[in-house]
């Protein structure tokens, strides 16, 4: 947990989670409560997750081009939403990006991840992010799993 300069935690994790409050809930890509967040809506799909974003003015690096953090942030989400719709929390071990295109403030996106193979203790995962089908940037993720309580 961190803590501010006084040494006070600057989350009170404990309480929140006695509230219901998740810590997933202040995500900057998919979390409701974050105020600054993108506010990612995903979707299950059969072998995967999807959710649409739109970037605005206020994401780009270079002028007219949205930042390549936003979009690797935005391809690391969805592969992590793809295990969670199927009741497991995982973090990334690894994540390789390859940036095809410029993606421009306005643009409609589809980012799409779709699970690959699996062994006991990790899943890689592959996903996409697309405008009119066209596929814009990619990755490949390496995530280690864990099942969320009560869920199977």
């Amino acid at each position: 947990m961190s803590g501010s300069a006084s040494g006070r935690p600057l989350v009170d994790f404990a309480g929140a989670a006695r509230s219901g409050w998740r810590p997933a809930n202040r995500c900057f890509l998919c979390g409701p409560e974050n105020p600054v967040g993108l506010w990612l809506r995903f979707r299950r799909i059969e072998d995967g997750a999807e959710a649409d974003f739109m970037p605005a003015p206020h994401q780009v690096g270079w002028e007219g081009i949205i930042h390549g953090g936003i979009l690797a942030a935005l391809l690391d989400d969805v592969m992590g939403n793809a295990l969670y719709l199927r009741g497991e929390t995982g973090v990334t071990v690894q994540m390789e990006v390859r940036f095809r295109r410029p993606v421009r403030p306005g643009d409609q996106l589809l980012v799409r991840a779709r699970i690959g193979e699996e062994n006991r203790r990790t899943t890689t995962i592959e996903a996409t992010l697309s405008r009119d089908e066209e596929v814009a940037s990619s990755g490949v993720g390496t995530y280690f799993r864990k099942a969320l309580e009560g869920s199977r």
